[in-house]
């Protein structure tokens, strides 16, 4: 009986190692930016849209887009035809596209941003070069929208 339970007790851990090495692989985080001159420039260099993620603490819809289909997809791979990037929405300031030391809330005034989650997809100076993405519906219209968005914005803002 003692032996029965731990090997029991062996399989049960083993299953839990190899969900989280899973989780891992597949739920990566996204990369994050208070710097979106820097986040223009590596985009720039690399020849890619530069795709703006503005999100915000405690946003439910936030929550659902990255489980659903954003962690996974960066995870997987899916979202290296561009330079993304994740800009929360928080007191606090960010360098702006020119340099400038900004709040996050003037930032957002300036692009019009007034929800969560919001994609931008966005030239070198911060110009506006496709539709942005506004909320989070379900996750096979706005992954068909998202990449509308990248092909939009690689036609008119990459070199």
């Amino acid at each position: 009986m003692e032996k029965r339970r731990i090997v029991l007790a062996i399989n049960l851990l083993a299953g839990m190692l190899v969900g989280l090495l899973v989780l891992e692989v597949f739920a990566s985080e996204l990369p994050k930016t208070t710097d979106l001159r820097q986040s223009a420039m590596k985009a720039d260099k690399s020849s890619k849209v530069l795709v703006l993620y503005v999100t915000m603490d405690g946003c439910p819809y936030c929550e659902k887009l990255e489980a659903e289909l954003l962690n996974p997809a960066y995870g997987k791979g899916q979202l290296d035809m561009v330079h993304f990037v994740e800009l929360e929405w928080a007191d606090r300031r960010i360098t702006d596209f020119d340099g400038s030391r900004v709040s996050t809330g003037s930032f957002m005034e300036q692009y019009g941003v007034v929800v969560t989650p919001t994609i931008l997809f966005l030239g070198s100076s911060g110009e506006e070069l496709s539709e942005r993405l506004v909320g989070y519906q379900s996750k096979e219209f706005y992954w068909f929208y998202l990449m509308k968005g990248v092909a939009q914005a690689s036609l008119w803002g990459v070199d």
